[in-house]
């Protein structure tokens, strides 16, 4: 009888133990206010794709250096973005962050994704930064042996996956691309202390 009677109040303090472990992973998610200010620094703007943007739902692949527009942010448990394309439709590309989601994380993974100045004004700005030849060369997506490595990035935007080794003083990277499309087939730049030394596509 006296351990029914204890029963109850242990289970009341599971539950309440419990529900306050789910509201502290919940809570150090973006506040809301934070959801509004990233809702109104990009929803409605023009940009342009640094990397392929997926469908969630496998329905179509925008490529790279396409204008889009940003329709909305799903800045909860399956961080997404979504924007309509050059055809009008909608498409809902996941940025899978880890939890707990933060507006630092949030809109690092926009920059990695978009652009947000017109192709001329990058174009200018690449030439002040890294002269006529590499300027061209990102504006086509081009790369060339001994381009430096933001200027790479700039160009084929970024990569997958990134594989270093630090080889007697000298740091050798792998970058990696993956297509949905082909998913045999990937491209790769290698780079040697931060210039680019060879690439495959």
């Amino acid at each position: 009888m006296n351990g029914k009677k204890y029963m109850l109040p242990a289970l009341c303090m599971l539950l309440l133990v419990s529900g306050c472990g789910a509201y502290k992973t919940v809570d150090k998610d973006i506040p809301i206010e934070e959801m509004d200010g990233l809702n109104e620094k990009y929803v409605g703007r023009t940009a342009w794709t640094r990397a392929l943007v997926v469908d969630i739902k496998q329905t179509g692949i925008i490529d790279r250096g396409t204008a889009v527009e940003i329709v909305e942010l799903d800045l909860h448990w399956g961080t997404a973005v979504g924007v309509r394309g050059p055809n009008k439709r909608k498409y809902r590309h996941a940025l899978n962050l880890d939890r707990p989601v933060t507006s630092e994380a949030f809109e690092e993974a926009m920059d990695k994704l978009f652009w947000f100045d017109k192709p001329d004004k990058r174009y200018r700005m690449n030439l002040r930064e890294y002269g006529k030849r590499t300027a061209r060369a990102v504006r086509d997506n081009e790369l060339f042996k001994g381009m430096q490595r933001e200027a790479a990035i700039e160009s084929w935007g970024w990569p997958d996956e990134m594989l270093s080794n630090d080889i007697g003083n000298v740091l050798a990277e792998q970058w990696i691309y993956r297509d949905p499309r082909q998913r045999t087939k990937k491209s790769y730049i290698w780079l040697i202390d931060g210039i680019v030394d060879k690439w495959e596509e």
